[in-house]
């Protein structure tokens, strides 16, 4: 049996978010695959409500993550503290990292308590854990992602064996709609549990379209927080370490870009 860990050894022990100066020994294969997936989205012909999706979201959250932008050195973001309100305007939960040189976070609750604490890395052989929280257990159950590093989609594999996958999608919103939009969308085998809305309308206020890790509106199936569904506290950890890796692909092309400049 595991035993338990303190969610301040969780967060604050690992100092994981390495810099991006250890990209120089990865493989070119590695190195091309990030390049190549900072940009990869599955282009569909539907819209975010379709009725195929069997998706209808029954709540939202505003996610308040502000990302980085595309013109700036490699350096972490610098904001240690994420938001995610609730419609009304009231805090949900609260993602807090201990520094900028580390990834780890913790996510509590809107009264303080923690929920899960994500032990993150990036790089190969370096796979990020989600710890599941539990105050009435002696063990901690593990999330984990089973994708490749280097891969933008990600597939997590639940304590219970299930399956679920974040991955990005450009479809129109609305029938109507002119122009396709990128959405981060959750789903467990065909069906959609949750979607990541960044359009101009609800993505994070003074980010843009090219900004890498900002936040918007995610919007949740009634599914997510059932008994046979994914907790909501699962949904918002993983739509969290998916922005991170977006910011962290993204500092890499940029520490990619500066090597050259110092090469040539």
């Amino acid at each position: 049996m595991e035993s338990r860990v303190s969610t301040t050894t969780l967060v604050e022990e690992y100092d994981s978010d390495a810099p991006p100066d250890y990209l120089a020994s990865i493989s070119e294969k590695d190195k091309k695959e990030l390049i190549s997936s900072d940009a990869h989205s599955i282009a569909s012909d539907t819209t975010l409500n379709d009725p195929g999706h069997g998706f209808k979201a029954a709540k939202s959250l505003t996610v308040s993550a502000k990302g980085i932008s595309a013109i700036r050195l490699p350096t972490p973001s610098s904001q240690l503290t994420i938001d995610i309100f609730n419609s009304d305007g009231s805090l949900a939960y609260r993602s807090t990292r201990a520094n900028r040189c580390s990834g780890n976070s913790l996510l509590s609750d809107s009264h303080g308590r923690p929920a899960l604490a994500t032990e993150y890395f990036f790089g190969p052989n370096r796979d990020p854990v989600i710890h599941i929280l539990d105050e009435n257990s002696v063990e901690i159950a593990d999330t984990k992602t089973v994708s490749r590093w280097t891969s933008r989609s990600h597939t997590f594999l639940l304590p219970d064996g299930r399956e679920f996958t974040w991955k990005y999608v450009k479809e129109r919103l609305f029938a109507g709609d002119a122009k396709k939009v990128t959405s981060l969308v959750l789903t467990c085998g065909e069906k959609r549990l949750a979607v990541l809305r960044r359009d101009s309308e609800t993505r994070t206020p003074g980010t843009k379209a090219c900004t890498a890790g900002n936040g918007g509106e995610l919007l949740l199936s009634e599914e997510v927080g059932s008994k046979e569904g994914v907790s909501e506290e699962v949904v918002v950890a993983t739509c969290l370490l998916m922005l991170k890796k977006e910011i962290d692909r993204r500092r890499a092309i940029q520490a990619f870009m500066v090597m050259s400049v110092a090469s040539s």
